[in-house]
């Protein structure tokens, strides 16, 4: 009998788990995937998806059956197992009193029984409902439906009086609450998915310039109208036509005379087609009209009217009707799928990757101070590349640092000094194991380090490197993958296709 018992309360344990199994995969699963898995005629997936329509009641029933199991194994199993435990204390050499046996065999019954329902059918299912949410809730909406069906009336009765409950407290039912992911979170995401390898990292950076891309106005990726190539009515046509053969571009801004005075575009194809050969062509004749944008718009909306409306080009004007810049379809594309270089286009001289050092690329650096870190990146650079004064540069560096922290935030520091003994840019990279104090704007302690040194004669190019690295270590996706980069040739291809990819 006794062993029946325990069988008995075996058996509830393993229906409880059960309960919880189910409970947490239902409330775990994602209810998109089952759509999409319905919508493949999957007739599983169909019986999820009415689970998940009533999740309420649904979860009603579980508690039921939990309540139901949990209840039913303090009445059969304590007992059982306390039996056994008095029957334990016939084989002791000594004689102990009856209500001491009772006292112990209760209490240790009670921790024996509490120990197998908390792992068993607590614990253990509820691990696996969280990590197998999809299978569990597949197989198991067949069997919950069925248990529903059998205790519909308390369940239902259960669920109205949990539900007006709810709604007195002014909150939802779960089943008609709104899950909405932010856009960060869309991001974490992405992130999270593509460290688990069902992403390639090219593709995530296509999908970081799509979620900035909305909040991107013209006067951000405009060219600045004083870059603007244009040609002049005010000019003769060997000047103009020295401006097309210099620039190569295939529109060109219209004048009257100076940038100034703009009175439309040319197309360089209407000037091959419409002119002859040996004749000045009249300019004005082959004159088009020229769109006008807003500095404020956002470029988002011109993705879709450019294309429509044939729109190449546009005259970017700010709130004072004054004209600021020019705004082309090729710039709004390089937004999403970053540069984009023509036959005369050809791309700059560097990319950040090709300016970094490989040999100075360190991951699990240890530095007690921001003094100490820079010492070491340098000692690095200097090692991989000979000719450089480690003493008179570090000095340089640290005159600098001492008046202007190069702590930029989100733990990246970008100490950088100009050289006379070096050709060209380098970088060095490191990366610390414990965060390195540097004063920083958001006092975060750093971790990422870009060592930079450049030609005293190429100040602008400096900048423009300090301005590159900064762009590319505000992608939260980037910079985390950078801090669990296993090796410094991963770090150093993080980076070569974050250039590449993402939009300056």
């Amino acid at each position: 009998m006794i062993a029946l018992l325990l069988a008995v309360s075996l058996l509830l344990i393993l229906l409880n788990g059960l309960f919880v199994l189910v409970e947490f995969a239902i409330v775990r699963v994602r209810p998109s995937r089952i759509e999409m898995l319905a919508r493949h005629g999957g007739k599983r997936a169909l019986q999820a998806q009415e689970v998940l329509a009533h999740l309420d009641i649904y979860l009603a029933a579980c508690q039921l059956g939990i309540t139901m199991c949990s209840l039913a194994l303090g009445w059969i199993g304590e007992p059982a197992i306390a039996k056994v435990l008095t029957q334990g204390f016939g084989w002791l050499p000594f004689a102990v009193g009856p209500k001491v046996v009772h006292v112990v065999s209760f209490g240790a019954a009670l921790i024996l029984l509490s120990f197998a329902h908390i792992v068993l059918g607590e614990v253990v299912p509820r691990s696996i409902g969280i990590q197998l949410a999809e299978p569990v809730s597949l197989w198991g909406a067949y069997p919950l439906r069925t248990f529903f069906l059998v205790v519909k009336a308390p369940v239902s009765f259960m669920s109205r009086t949990s539900l007006a409950l709810v709604r007195l407290a002014g909150l939802k039912p779960a089943a008609e609450s709104e899950s909405i992911v932010t856009e960060e979170e869309m991001r974490i995401l992405l992130g999270e998915t593509q460290e688990k390898g069902t992403l390639p990292f090219e593709r995530l950076m296509l999908l970081e310039n799509l979620f900035d891309f909305g909040s991107t106005k013209a006067g951000e990726v405009m060219i600045p109208i004083e870059k603007a190539a244009f040609l002049s009515l005010a000019k003769p046509w060997e000047e103009n036509l020295e401006t097309i053969r210099s620039r190569r571009l295939s529109r060109y801004l219209l004048c009257e005379a100076g940038i100034e005075t703009i009175v439309g575009m040319v197309h360089v194809k209407d000037l091959v087609l419409k002119c002859e050969p040996a004749k000045a062509p009249d300019l004005k004749a082959l004159r088009r009209d020229l769109a006008e944008v807003k500095d404020g718009d956002a470029i988002e909306k011109f993705l879709k009217v450019f294309p429509d409306k044939g729109v190449h080009l546009a005259l970017v004007k700010d709130a004072a009707g004054k004209a600021v810049g020019i705004l082309s379809l090729e710039d709004i594309l390089e937004e999403l799928v970053g540069e984009v270089h023509d036959e005369h286009d050809l791309p700059q001289a560097w990319s950040l990757t090709e300016l970094v050092v490989p040999g100075a690329v360190a991951i699990q650096m240890a530095a007690p101070d921001r003094q100490s870190a820079i010492q070491q990146l340098l000692d690095k650079l200097c090692a991989a590349v000979p000719g450089i004064d480690a003493r008179e540069t570090f000095k340089l560096i640290w005159d600098r640092e001492t008046k202007f922290s190069s702590g930029v935030g989100r733990g990246i520091a970008v100490p950088h000094a100009r050289l006379a003994t070096v050709a060209r840019p380098i970088v060095a990279l490191g990366r610390f194991a414990k965060p390195v104090p540097f004063p920083a704007p958001d006092s975060v302690p750093v971790r990422l380090v870009f060592l930079i040194l450049t030609p005293t004669a190429s100040p602008i190019l400096q900048l423009k490197i300090l301005q590159r690295i900064a762009s590319l270590v505000t992608n939260e996706n980037l910079r985390r993958k950078l801090l669990r980069a296993k090796t410094p040739e991963h770090m150093l291809e993080l980076l070569r296709t974050a250039d590449t990819m993402l939009a300056a």
